[in-house]
């Protein structure tokens, strides 16, 4: 298992399972967190398909949780590209506010859901290790869009930066 993998799984580990409805609002914010630089980098890529495959494929309600080694720990090439034609588009600032605006209508008023999705979209954030300043505006933009708290939010980066950071020696 890739130390992505590992990182994801830990970093997820308290997420419930949603609706496929709500699971797809979730990934349609994390392509948005990954795309909102206007680059998709490999390793943003393999984070999509990875994060994708448990969202998806291990946490949709009524699904068996994903395996190591089985199709659902990570999209194969189809499924990959079908989830990026999905979500690919306009992506000027003015699409992605109002894509970011109806996925987080997607998410109602399930708090958990949210979180998720902000849970979501810092992974990604962080899977290409580059910070520029479109996704600070963006993660700023996504917990008002949210309505999270900045605690929470806060909260939800030092959980994602535990489970992403190797482990000491």
């Amino acid at each position: 298992m890739t130390a992505f993998r590992l990182a994801v799984e830990k970093a997820l580990s308290g997420v419930p399972s949603f609706p496929r409805a709500i699971a797809e609002a979730i990934l349609e914010i994390a392509y948005l967190a990954m795309a909102v630089d206007e680059q998709l980098r490999d390793e943003e890529i393999d984070a999509f398909s990875v994060i994708a495959a448990a969202i998806i494929g291990g946490r949709v309600k009524d699904r068996e949780p994903a395996r190591e080694g089985s199709e659902a720990s990570r999209l194969d090439d189809h499924a990959l590209r079908t989830w990026l034609d999905k979500f690919a588009g306009d992506l000027d600032r003015a699409s992605i506010e109002e894509r970011l605006q109806d996925a987080v209508k997607s998410l109602a008023s399930d708090k958990e859901a949210k979180l998720a999705a902000y849970r979501v979209a810092c992974l990604m954030a962080m899977s290409d290790l580059d910070a520029a300043d479109r996704e600070f505006e963006f993660d700023l933009d996504l917990i008002a869009t949210l309505g999270i708290s900045q605690d929470d939010a806060d909260r939800i980066v030092e959980e994602v930066n535990i489970a992403v950071s190797p482990p000491e020696n």
